[in-house]
């Protein structure tokens, strides 16, 4: 049984398949969804100012995907934006919080990409001391 259940979430459309996921086990357990959505550590400071009003559109954009689809649902969901390495935010999230379940979506990289990209989700696989669930398309 999930009582806590944590979302990677970046806006593609993987990363809404695995929240869609991550609601509909909240609906069957009753759990608590928390979306987490890791943003670039730091930019050049030439660029600093353009980027910083980009993470905040982008941060109001997906608070509003979020919002729409978990109301749709009847679930809460909490989303905290949090700058960071996205596999080392998310494991540490869920470690600290004590979350049951992580659930993420997957790129679906082949061929060369898969060998030269390490994604998200593998690297969460990997390392985190918690359930991992990986959707795919």
């Amino acid at each position: 049984m999930f009582r806590k259940i944590l979302v990677g979430f970046d806006g593609t459309r993987q990363s809404i398949k695995a929240l869609e996921t991550a609601i509909t086990l909240a609906e069957i357990h009753g759990a608590k969804v928390k979306v987490v959505e890791a943003l670039p550590m730091s930019y050049p400071v030439e660029l600093y100012a353009d980027e910083e009003i980009r993470d905040k559109e982008r941060v109001i954009r997906h608070k509003e995907i979020i919002r729409e689809i978990s109301r749709n649902k009847g679930v809460e969901v909490e989303y905290e934006p949090i700058r960071g390495d996205a596999a080392a935010v998310i494991s540490d999230i869920a470690e600290r919080e004590d979350f049951d379940l992580v659930v993420v979506g997957n790129r679906g990289l082949k061929g060369f990409r898969k060998l030269v990209s390490y994604s998200v989700s593998s690297k969460l696989v990997e390392t985190s001391r918690k359930l991992v669930l990986v959707v795919k398309e």
